[in-house]
């Protein structure tokens, strides 16, 4: 058995060697989400795993739990402040840094590449900048995706929200937009959505395709209007405490996978968009386009208040990578 372990410690020592690393032990990490376990997060939670594996040599290996294993958002979220899990891909995390409010701000980007130009940028740290006075580090921002309503009747002008019952993550930003097209927000815990909508607590919900189509919304909603009113990115963040037992190496590495796995992610992202919205109505769902015009109107005071609230300059010149 002692010549066993000399061996195998050996052959640890190698990969390492061989990756132009060295580490004294392996690092075992948990990567926690809410999407389900087919859910684009998964793909880039699992992606990330294996390029963190690949890039440390073995020496830091992060096994992921989908599906709300490791508790919802908010509870991941402290998780992380106290140490207790290593990384997450969060939704909405505005509640926790209010700039961050920016990326779910309505109608805010103009194509993909005007939030990735964003969200790559230096620019965006200034966004991000209270997490580290909580104990967490941004690694990246993954894709949530552009999001739609689903709906009891169909949606095709924004005076159809009027007075409507819509289920919204627990976020400012949602409360407010809906609020600007007229409906009546209501924050139901994302595991209770499916029962709320089946049980006509809500009237219709938003989320990008993919959780759409991974919860089987579709099931119990048989409308779908395009309004993508909001992009949402996913961050994957990592707990500090985590972070400083890395060496350099490690850390360098983990920051290459996060990226790495951040631009796979987004790109089977837009592939799968496509498809989902073909699949779904074989599901018997009919999708409406309503002229956006008037919703783009109704939330321009948003704007207003967000570039009031944290800077008209920098409003401005996240605006102009779009240009």
């Amino acid at each position: 058995m002692r010549r066993l372990s000399i061996v195998l410690a050996f052959c640890m020592l190698l990969v390492a060697a061989l990756s132009g690393t060295t580490y004294a032990e392996v690092l075992n990490a948990k990567l926690g989400h809410v999407g389900a376990p087919d859910h684009i997060f998964e793909i880039g939670a699992q992606k990330f795993a294996e390029l963190v594996k690949e890039k440390t040599g073995g020496s830091v290996v992060v096994q992921t739990y989908p599906g709300g294993q490791l508790g919802g958002d908010r509870d991941m979220m402290e998780s992380l402040q106290m140490g207790t899990l290593e990384f997450a891909i969060e939704g909405p995390i505005d509640s926790f840094v209010p700039m961050a409010s920016v990326i779910p701000l309505p109608y805010m980007w103009k194509s993909p590449e005007h939030v990735y130009a964003f969200l790559d940028s230096p620019i965006s740290d200034k966004v991000y900048g209270d997490l580290d006075k909580m104990g967490i580090l941004r690694l990246a921002n993954m894709e949530n995706g552009w999001r739609l309503v689903t709906s009891n009747k169909p949606i095709e002008k924004v005076s159809d929200l009027s007075g409507f019952k819509i289920r919204t993550p627990e976020s400012p930003m949602f409360r407010d937009t809906f609020i600007a097209f007229g409906a009546k927000p209501v924050p139901i815990p994302f595991p209770e959505l499916y029962s709320a909508l089946q049980q006509g607590v809500v009237e219709g919900q938003e989320n990008p395709i993919f959780h759409i189509m991974t919860q089987k919304f579709y099931e119990v909603q048989k409308n779908l209007a395009m309004t993508r009113h909001m992009y949402l990115d996913a961050p994957l963040l990592v707990s500090k405490a985590f972070w400083g037992k890395l060496s350099a190496d490690q850390q360098k590495a983990v920051k290459e996978a996060a990226m790495e796995a951040t631009h796979y992610q987004r790109k089977v992202a837009i592939e799968k968009e496509s498809e989902l919205l073909e699949k779904i109505q074989t599901f018997g769902v009919k999708i409406t386009n309503p002229d956006l015009a008037a919703f783009i109107a109704a939330v321009q005071p948003l704007h207003k208040q967000w570039a009031s609230n944290f800077g008209e300059d920098y409003y401005k010149q996240i605006a102009d990578l779009a240009k």
